[in-house]
């Protein structure tokens, strides 16, 4: 049997194999911040087709902190049913699902009052605030809140979405935060909010509610001494009782369309300086020889993304002798949509 399919025992939660979907987008939302038939029907999909650990799409905690007009929202109570129904679809085919939880910060949509970890000039001639401080404890709550009604919905966890340039992501990154007080300058400071958050989150929600960290492997800027500040959370993500780290990168959609497996080096690298702590590479994985490489390296889980929304039923293909995705990697997936609303992939038209 390959390794892809594997049991997975986590700390608290047992995957039935080592395959992720990773939390991606997909613009089958509505503008109220709910589900509809057609993102449930793919949520099925993948659960259907051998998919062990589905992570949702980011969902907002904050009504002001929407990254996309069409994203699913959980910043209320009224949002807590439809995550039901999430679980109740896919736990039937025993696979588990968490939900990513986000703020876009200064990359939130429909806001006039655009506010970041440090003041900053925007694309199109947007500018962003730095958040003061009472405004970053509020982000906290909600952060915090949003767990709970996560857990309150039955999901299988939770994941803090650490990357991809996003507010929590800028905290912990030079390229962004820039600060002078509590929560900028030396890592442990720039640190200070996800620990803040995940304590809070442990507190509220039990230490058994398996928490999720999605973050950057890497640095836009100064990439070597991001190399050390990662080392220092991942240990950090061990002693707080972070289920697991799924690690991707600040480049993966300008990486060339032939790369594989981009960041297995140097993910595999802090596995072995942190074995404790179980981690998921995403990213440039397309074939059955590219998981088996990520797994032999040490790393204890494979994510997929576009590949997933090109063929749903990928980790079936493979299985069945098809060499590799036939995804391009032209991360078209991000953008086609909002031409062609359903459309998700250059492969699938109406």
């Amino acid at each position: 049997m390959t390794k892809i399919l594997e049991e997975v025992k986590l700390k608290h939660i047992t995957i039935k194999n080592r395959i992720v979907r990773s939390a991606t987008h997909c613009y089958l939302g509505t503008k109220a911040g709910t589900m509809t038939d057609a993102e449930f029907a793919m949520y099925e999909e993948l659960a259907a087709n051998d998919v062990g650990l589905i992570i949702t799409g980011h969902c907002s905690v904050s009504s002001t902190g929407m990254a996309n007009e069409d994203q699913t929202a959980i910043y209320d109570d009224t949002f807590i049913p439809q995550l039901k129904k999430l679980h109740s679809t896919v736990s039937k085919y025993n696979a588990r699902v968490i939900a990513q939880i986000n703020h876009a910060g200064p990359r939130a949509v429909n806001q006039d009052d655009l506010a970041g970890v440090s003041a900053a000039e925007l694309k199109k001639g947007k500018v962003a605030r730095e958040l003061t401080i009472e405004e970053i404890a509020q982000i906290k709550i909600e952060f915090i809140n949003a767990a709970y009604r996560v857990k309150q919905s039955g999901l299988d966890g939770v994941q803090l979405h650490v990357a991809h340039s996003y507010l929590l992501s800028q905290f912990i990154d030079t390229t962004f935060n820039h600060r002078t007080d509590a929560y900028g300058g030396t890592v442990e400071k720039r640190f200070r909010l996800i620990r803040e958050i995940i304590v809070g989150i442990k507190e509220k929600c039990g230490e058994e509610f398996p928490l999720f960290i999605k973050i950057n492997n890497d640095s836009r800027t100064d990439d070597l001494a991001y190399e050390q500040d990662l080392l220092y959370m991942l240990k950090e993500f061990a002693k707080l009782g972070v289920e697991a780290v799924e690690l991707s990168g600040a480049d993966f959609i300008s990486q060339p369309r032939t790369a594989t497996t981009y960041y297995v080096e140097r993910i595999a690298k802090m596995k072995k300086s942190v074995p404790q702590l179980p981690m998921i590479l995403v990213g440039g994985v397309r074939s059955l020889a590219d998981m088996e490489q990520v797994l032999e390296s040490g790393i204890d889980m494979v994510s997929l993304s576009r590949p997933f929304i090109c063929e749903p039923d990928i980790i079936q293909r493979l299985l069945n002798g098809q060499e590799k995705s036939k995804c391009l990697s032209c991360s078209k997936c991000f953008a086609l949509p909002k031409i062609k609303p359903g459309i998700r992939c250059v492969f699938k038209r109406k």
